[in-house]
């Protein structure tokens, strides 16, 4: 897909891809900025997120008297979903930095 996307762009400019074209293989990792370097730190907030609302709702059932799981479970998935929301949350400014510094070693 990525490929695709690169070899569509540079075919839109009127470049073509030869493998000792060191010009157009510097235009491919530049197409991609913004979000796309943070997507696995997204879902792992996301997902984080989720269980903390899961755990949330397991409380809130159990103070209404609706369910019979145990609250450790409700704990459980409270501690562990805000484990990922705060992961997510450290990993993007290290990703960023990452991508910075690789930004800086190929002179751009």
């Amino acid at each position: 897909m990525r490929q695709q996307f690169c070899d569509a762009t540079m075919e839109a400019i009127g470049e073509t891809s030869f493998p000792d074209d060191s010009r157009s293989q510097s235009l491919c990792p530049d197409s991609l900025t913004g979000w796309a370097h943070l997507h696995k730190a997204i879902i792992v907030m996301v997902m984080g997120s989720l269980m903390c609302a899961a755990g949330g709702l397991l409380f809130l059932l159990q103070s209404l008297g609706a369910t019979e799981a145990p609250r450790s479970v409700a704990s459980a998935c409270l501690s562990i979903g805000l484990m990922f929301v705060v992961m997510g949350l450290v990993w993007i400014p290290i990703l960023k930095e990452k991508q910075r510094r690789k930004g800086y070693s190929q002179g751009t």
